[in-house]
C-alpha cells in the first residue's frame, strides 16, 4: 500500500500568495488552494483535508475572515488541522482563533522559508497522529472516565499574584469546578505535585514571572492538562506568542465575563478528558520546540519532578480503569 500523501488546502483571496505557496509545497504534498471561503468549503465537503491554512484578512472574502472559515471548517472536517496566516495584531479576531476556530499554530507574514514548511510537517504529523481514535471509540472512553472520577474529579489550577482575583474567579467558578489557588510558580508546582489537575488559568506573567517557558514544559511532557491564559486588550502578539509556544487551549479576556470564563474553563476540562480517556489526541496540540526556553535548570528540574508525580498517578489511575 503506497504511502499516504497528505493534503494542503491554503486559502487567500490573493492568487499570487495562494500560487507562491502551491509552488513551495507541491513537490511534498497534494496541494488545493482557494481564493474565497465559499470554495473552500466546497473543497473540504468533497475532499479529505489534512492541514487548512488560511489569510485571516482577505478584503476579496466579504463576509468571511479567516477565523469564520477555521471555525465552519472546525465543524465540516474536524480532523483537518487548522492553521492561520496573519501579518497584523488584532487580538479579537487572534482570541476568536483560538476559541473558536482551536486553531494549531499562527504563521506570520510574511513567512520564514524554512520556519513554515516546518509548521507544515509537524501539522501533517499531529493530524495523522491524531486519527488514530475513532469519534465512536473516543467519545466512549470519555463518558467512561468522566463518569470513573465524578467523586473526586480533575481540579482547575487557578495562578495569579492578586489573590482577590484569585478568589473572584474561584467564586465564579464554584458551581462547576473545584479549584486550587496559587500564587506562583513554585505554588503551582506545589499544586501539580499534590492533586489531580485537569485545567490551569494564568496570565501570561506572574509576578516577574514569564509564564511561557513554564507553560511550553507543561504541555511538552504532560500534554493532558490544558490551559485557559488571562489576556488584556492590546495583547495580540503576546496571545500568538503563546499559542505557538505553548498550544494554549482557550483565551479568556479581561475585565471577565462571568459566562464566557465559565464556559472556557468547562471546554478546557471537557478537552482534558478527551485528551486523557484518548492519549492519540494530544498529538493535534503539539508544541513545536522553544527555541527561547528558559536556561532556568531549577524552573525545569521542579517541573520534571511534578510531572513525574502526575504521571504515576495518572498511570495508576489507568490500570484502575482498565481493571474495571
Amino acid at each position: 500500500m503506497p504511502p499516504h500523501i497528505p493534503s494542503i488546502l491554503f486559502v487567500d483571496d490573493e492568487e499570487r500568495i495562494v500560487n507562491q505557496l502551491r509552488m513551495i509545497f507541491r513537490n511534498a504534498y497534494n496541494v488545493h488552494t482557494a481564493t474565497s471561503g465559499e470554495e473552500a468549503l466546497q473543497i473540504l465537503s468533497s475532499t479529505p483535508i489534512d492541514v487548512l491554512v488560511s489569510d485571516q484578512r482577505m478584503p476579496g472574502m466579504p463576509g468571511m475572515l479567516g477565523v469564520e472559515l477555521l471555525e465552519k471548517a472546525r465543524q465540516l472536517s474536524p480532523n483537518t488541522m487548522r492553521l492561520l496566516l496573519t501579518g497584523y495584531s488584532d487580538l479579537a479576531a487572534i482570541v476568536g482563533c483560538v476559541n473558536e476556530g482551536e486553531v494549531f499554530r499562527f504563521i506570520n507574514k510574511p513567512w520564514d522559508h524554512e520556519e513554515i514548511q516546518q509548521i507544515m510537517a509537524d501539522a501533517c504529523a499531529a493530524g495523522s497522529a491524531a486519527r488514530q481514535a475513532s469519534h465512536t471509540e473516543a467519545a466512549l472512553a470519555t463518558r467512561q472516565l468522566i463518569a470513573s472520577v465524578k467523586e473526586n474529579p480533575p481540579k482547575v489550577l487557578l495562578i495569579d499574584t492578586n489573590v482577590a482575583e484569585l478568589q473572584a474567579m474561584s467564586q465564579v467558578l464554584s458551581s462547576d469546578q473545584s479549584c486550587i489557588l496559587a500564587t506562583s510558580i513554585s505554588d503551582a508546582l506545589d499544586a501539580l505535585s499534590n492533586n489531580d489537575v485537569g485545567v490551569i488559568v494564568s496570565e501570561a506573567r506572574v509576578g516577574r514571572s514569564d509564564m511561557g517557558s513554564f507553560l511550553h514544559l507543561l504541555k511538552q511532557h504532560h500534554p493532558m492538562i490544558t490551559t485557559v491564559l488571562l489576556s488584556r486588550a492590546g495583547d495580540a502578539d503576546l496571545v500568538i506568542r503563546m499559542i505557538n509556544k505553548a498550544q494554549i487551549f482557550r483565551f479568556a479576556t479581561k475585565p471577565l465575563r462571568k459566562s464566557s470564563f465559565q464556559l472556557a474553563v468547562a471546554a478546557a476540562m471537557k478537552a482534558h478528558f478527551n485528551y486523557r480517556a484518548n492519549p492519540a489526541l494530544v498529538n493535534r496540540h503539539r508544541v513545536a520546540e522553544d527555541k527561547t526556553a528558559s536556561s532556568d535548570a531549577s524552573l525545569v528540574s521542579s517541573v520534571m519532578q511534578s510531572l513525574s508525580s502526575l504521571r504515576q498517578r495518572f498511570s495508576i489511575f489507568g490500570r484502575k480503569r482498565e481493571a474495571t
